[in-house]
């Protein structure tokens, strides 16, 4: 197969298998030990490498990528920050948890539950976009910046989903 990273990309983009394997072979095990640079880890490196590899299928036809080999290492790059950080998020929950001291009232045990029914039936209720913005914005810890990256919409967009989201939300608890 040709050797250009233009006419590999023009063959990508026609959806020709073969252009994929090319660029495959050209850049996994580099992209492999900048990923496991990043995370430390060989199973999470693999993952994101995948996961780039997937989203260049994905979006060679609709996007021009100019230059293939800074898409996939700013893609792996992006993709172990965001690993990095969802992991930095759980860890601080798991200790925010442990600090806090066990309640064994019946009462606020049963309260806890009313009102965790009624925000999963509330999330229910918002259309799938935003709900997802919502999630990954109050339960996953997201800032508008990364929420907009991760799901290649505008900041403008992530803040008008949390604003309907949190409308709806005022909305079905005002009326508890």
């Amino acid at each position: 197969m040709m050797e250009n990273p233009k006419l590999i990309f023009k063959a990508l983009q026609n959806r020709q298998e073969k252009a994929l394997e090319k660029i495959f072979a050209l850049y996994w095990k580099r992209l492999y030990i900048y990923a496991h640079s990043l995370t430390g880890d060989h199973q999470i490196a693999q993952d994101l490498v995948q996961e780039i590899f997937i989203s260049l299928w994905e979006k060679s036809a609709t996007t021009q990528i100019d230059q293939i080999e800074a898409y996939l290492f700013r893609g792996v790059k992006y993709r172990a920050i965001n690993f990095l950080k969802q992991q930095q998020r759980k860890v601080s929950a798991e200790d925010t948890l442990k600090s806090r001291p066990v309640s064994e009232g019946v009462k606020e045990h049963m309260d806890y539950l009313e009102s965790e029914e009624l925000f999963l039936k509330t999330m229910d209720r918002l259309p799938d976009r935003c709900r997802r913005v919502f999630y990954l914005s109050r339960v996953q810890g997201y800032n508008n910046k990364e929420i907009a990256q991760e799901m290649d919409i505008s900041i403008r967009t992530v803040e008008t989903h949390i604003s309907n989201a949190l409308r709806l939300f005022r909305f079905y608890f005002k009326t508890v």
